[in-house]
């Protein structure tokens, strides 16, 4: 997952479709932790998920940007088949709904988080039999209606919008990506476009994925994301790219999910103060110099 600027607030305001209005940090209130059966109970912050995920006993409590969105995917994760890959459950409320308030609940799923070089071929392998698994699934149409950083970053890195970035650094790297990439007829599929900061490791368990993030990309994406961010935010070493299936359009696969990152992060600074964006832009220009070096030199 894609560090957080200081001062951007993501999900702040009105719950889509529910009134509700969730702090991003505030914890779930009485009548949210009665609905799922925990009245009483303290509820505890947990690391990351920007701070918005709340432990109450073996449920995680969660606030919803959108209603439409957080509903399907709690009704594909309550049926999807594990296969190599643990997901986490929805449950339901004790009326027998998904949400309540502007909250949903999810099982609490063991392990813990671990970005050494040694995991990601088994994030990628992980990655893999997760997108076989969401194969089945029908384009959701809330996709569309989508406007934060990461859905415009989507779109322009697959050529559904003009690829506008606003600061000169970061076009000047935009349009070095934009070079290297090439038409891609693969097929579109529901896949988790990111995967990266949200798998858990546990000993004798296979990974579990959290926080799942749908897009309508082809299945190969989503991965090219983990190598995208390993190298951009983790450290990971530049061979890490040639654990990526397939040799033909791998760069240009590569390119794509470095563009989705970088005009993310271009929208995301627009709401910084001018020290706080230009410290920012600045770590963020060297950090996508590292990753065009690595596809320049990949490059057929």
């Amino acid at each position: 997952m894609q560090p957080r600027l200081q001062g951007v607030v993501q999900c702040a305001g009105a719950v889509a479709g529910t009134g509700a209005r969730v702090h991003p940090k505030s914890p779930p209130p009485g009548p949210v932790l009665a609905a799922f059966g925990a009245a009483g109970a303290v509820a505890r912050p947990l690391s990351g998920g920007e701070g918005r995920a709340w432990a109450v006993g073996d449920v995680v409590l969660k606030p919803v940007e959108d209603a439409v969105e957080a509903a399907w995917l709690a009704d594909v994760l309550s049926g999807l088949h594990e296969d190599g890959f643990r997901v986490e459950r929805p449950v339901r409320s004790a009326a027998g709904t998904w949400l309540v308030g502007g909250w949903s609940a999810w099982g609490h799923l063991s392990g813990v988080h671990d970005t050494s070089a040694r995991r990601w071929p088994e994030v990628l392998r992980m990655g893999e039999r997760l997108g076989a698994a969401l194969r089945h699934l029908p384009r959701p149409g809330f996709l569309d209606a989508r406007t934060h950083a990461w859905s415009i970053g989507d779109r322009v890195a697959w050529g559904e919008e003009p690829a506008e970035v606003h600061h000169a650094p970061l076009r000047a790297l935009a349009d070095r990506l934009l070079g290297h990439v090439r038409p891609d007829d693969a097929p579109n599929q529901v896949v988790d476009g990111d995967l990266t900061g949200n798998v858990l490791f546990a000993p004798g368990l296979a990974p579990a994925v959290i926080d799942v993030t749908p897009y309508w990309r082809p299945a190969r994406f989503c991965l090219a994301v983990v190598v995208v961010d390993a190298l951009l935010w983790h450290g990971a070493p530049a061979r890490l790219v040639e654990e990526l299936p397939g040799d033909e359009d791998r760069t240009s696969l590569l390119a794509r999910a470095a563009l989705f990152r970088l005009v993310a992060s271009d929208r995301l600074a627009l709401g910084q103060e001018r020290a706080d964006r230009t410290a920012y832009l600045r770590a963020a220009t060297a950090d996508h110099e590292r990753v065009l070096g690595v596809l320049d030199a990949t490059a057929p």
